[in-house]
């Protein structure tokens, strides 16, 4: 056997391991990107193969396998392999302040907004204007005016995270290589919730080979009541949401690896994406009941779940446990692994 051809089967048998690799979530499908900024060396391969047909052909393909060898190096190590300029990265903070009033004013907006709009405004002005909140704020808690927060984050692709609290009403901190990607904030209230919508501009045509890298981590406060919907294309997502009021968390992706530590509190989980890998933590004091509805799929469910009929799983605990939670989804191609902390 010559040389030339024993260093293509090592190239072919180590595209083949970085296929795996990727498959078994050890290395990054980013592996790719940096594979891509190196195919000059196919052409200089196939130069040096025709100029020396004979004694030296295997130069060609041996350059071809230091440069795959190159370019799984950079990935594993969270390297870029360099490309004349390197993309900046830009990083830009979306917060709200929390604001607080007296648990008596709160109250009072409350049994007024049963009463005619105008004259609810009239009687909340007067009463700030005779300086009555002043006096009786000593004696009286003072309360967030949201109590409740509805947050969308629309990315078309990125790594989601969210592990840290809050004395804000929420804060996010977006890192992103390309102006298409500079976060765009929405925020309305209408009595004491809030909607809030964070979001990116039309990706243009233009092709790079630099992948965006987009990270947004968002930051929440512990003692308000959140509904979060995440909408993206292909998505890495790390959430503790174990520390949170969460009532409904919504994931649509087309490809999303995932992992999630359930809250809790009484709420729903759903997830709809093509391609799949979650992994679901749940706390020792919250019952779930997991439906799936999947093509292809991997699951690997902790022994205290039964499964039912419909291909529906609860947990042992479901309903003396503290909190419940119910989790739903759908999959086409999947690897699913469920268990308790």
């Amino acid at each position: 056997m010559s040389i030339a051809r024993f260093f293509k089967g090592l190239v072919i048998i180590l595209v083949g391991i970085i296929l795996l690799l990727n498959n078994l979530s050890i290395l990054e499908w980013s592996v790719w990107f940096n594979l891509l900024k190196l195919w000059p060396l196919l052409l200089i391969s196939l130069g040096i193969s025709f100029i020396f047909r004979t004694r030296l052909s295997w130069l060609g393909p041996l350059l071809l396998l230091l440069g795959v060898i190159l370019g799984i190096g950079a990935s594993y190590m969270g390297l870029d392999v360099p490309l004349g300029d390197k993309v900046p990265t830009e990083v830009e903070i979306i917060q709200k302040e929390m604001e607080l009033v007296p648990s008596v004013v709160q109250k009072m907006e409350k049994e007024f907004s049963e009463q005619d709009e105008d004259t609810e405004s009239i009687e909340i002005q007067e009463l700030t204007e005779e300086g009555m909140i002043g006096e009786v704020s000593k004696d009286i808690e003072m309360v967030p005016l949201i109590q409740k927060a509805d947050i969308a984050l629309n990315y078309e692709v990125g790594s989601f995270a969210l592990k840290y609290t809050t004395p804000l009403l929420y804060e996010c901190q977006v890192s992103y290589r390309y102006p298409e990607f500079k976060p765009v904030e929405s925020f309305t209230m209408l009595d004491n919730e809030a909607q809030v919508q964070i979001y990116h501009q039309p990706i243009s045509d233009k092709m790079t080979i630099d992948p965006p890298k987009n990270q947004i981590d968002l930051k929440l406060n512990p003692d308000i009541v959140y509904n979060i919907f995440l909408e993206t294309g292909a998505t890495a997502i790390d959430y503790d949401l174990s520390k949170f009021k969460v009532e409904s968390f919504t994931i649509k992706s087309g490809a999303s690896n995932i992992n999630l530590i359930i809250p809790r509190y009484n709420g729903s989980i759903k997830i709809d994406s093509g391609v799949a890998k979650i992994d679901i933590a749940i706390p020792e004091d919250v019952g779930a009941k997991v439906h799936l509805d999947t093509g292809l799929s991997k699951k690997d469910f902790d022994e205290n779940f039964v499964k039912q009929k419909d291909y529906t799983y609860i947990s042992q605990n479901y309903n003396s446990a503290l909190y419940q939670v119910d989790i739903d989804i759908d999959s086409g191609v999947s690897k699913i692994n469920i268990h308790y902390l």
